[in-house]
């Protein structure tokens, strides 16, 4: 158990150090770093401003649906570890019995939440990066194209748009 315990905490130690910092999401205009709360004073393109409004509401949709969806799934799986074998005494006496694993409808809604926020999440992007280009004067018609990917079994030929 000792061990077990000291492995534990040299892989968390070790996990903890190992991760990459990255800087909030901010809006660059002529080097000088803006929030996204100040899209109105980087943006001069009252469409670009729409687009980047869409883009923050997206997000703050999209981070709801994930935080909700990431407390639910590791909740969900705290219940399931901690599920097993339980001990009670009664009256003086042990007894055992095996609990029920409840924690799979959590994960199960967990799941879902962080689904639905992907979506968001990536139309959050396609939408930042649509009012970078409006702003930046580039043409952002509707320019549907093809693709030749690689399935599992075979090669796929699709229309994106």
């Amino acid at each position: 158990m000792k061990k077990s315990i000291l492995i534990l905490t040299v892989i968390l130690g070790q996990m903890s150090f190992a991760q990459v910092s990255l800087e909030k999401n901010r809006l660059m205009k002529d080097g000088v770093k803006y929030k996204f709360s100040d899209y109105k004073t980087v943006f001069s393109n009252p469409e670009a401003q729409k687009a980047f409004a869409k883009t923050r509401t997206n997000k703050t949709v999209g981070e709801v649906f994930a935080y909700t969806g990431g407390f639910s799934l590791g909740f969900g799986i705290g219940r399931l570890l901690a599920g097993g074998n339980k001990t009670v005494y009664v009256n003086g006496t042990k007894q055992t019995f095996k609990a029920k694993s409840e924690g799979w409808g959590f994960v199960a809604a967990g799941a879902g939440l962080l689904g639905i926020g992907i979506p968001f999440a990536l139309a959050a992007n396609k939408n930042a990066k649509k009012a970078v280009a409006i702003e930046n004067g580039e043409a952002v018609a509707f320019q549907p194209y093809f693709k030749i990917e690689s399935g599992g079994n075979g090669i796929a030929m699709s229309y994106n748009f």
